[in-house]
């Protein structure tokens, strides 16, 4: 398989897990990944990075999953859980993923997706703005479809971020 083709089914396989948690109705799901440009998918300490999200917005959403599990595969790594929707809202829970991205250094390479039945919950939904390219600010979306970086710089920052920064509450906000 080529880097692209692992990459896709590894997104694939994640694609499958959500489905199979939101047919039981009733419920949202949570995914907590690494936007890492270029090839591989994954970084050192990959999986500490994500389960300290993982603790961050469970922490501020104040949600507690009824399961939850790890995937590790061609499309990196990611931590998935499944909520009640009785019991938790999914848009409060996307505030809170947004505010853990946008809180801390580190949190500019998380992608954290709230999935409904009816699909992910977008930024712009929740009241904030689009993602932020790591290296000139622009809207991330434009700067991709653009091409307006080299794939190694963003890697390159991407992983500095990474190593350098915390998922520290506030700790963004200090800098």
């Amino acid at each position: 398989m080529t880097p692209l083709e692992e990459v896709l089914s590894g997104r694939d396989e994640r694609a499958a897990c959500q489905r199979e948690w939101l047919a039981a109705g009733g419920v949202f799901v949570v995914q907590i990944a690494l936007n890492i440009p270029g090839y591989p998918k994954s970084a050192p300490n990959d999986e500490a990075a994500v389960m300290r999200a993982r603790s961050l917005l469970l922490e501020r959403s104040k949600a507690l999953p009824s399961a939850e599990r790890s995937i590790r595969n061609g499309a990196g790594f990611c931590w998935q859980a499944v909520f009640d929707a009785s019991r938790f809202d999914a848009a409060s829970v996307k505030r809170a993923a947004v505010e853990t991205e946008n809180g801390t250094s580190a949190g500019r390479v998380l992608d954290i997706d709230v999935i409904t039945e009816n699909g992910a919950i977008s930024r712009i939904s929740a009241g904030f703005p689009e993602r932020r390219c790591l290296l000139c600010g622009r809207n991330a979306k434009v700067c991709a479809r653009l091409e307006s970086h080299p794939a190694s710089d963003l890697r390159e920052c991407a992983l500095r971020l990474l190593e350098e920064g915390t998922f520290e509450a506030g700790e963004a906000e200090r800098k």
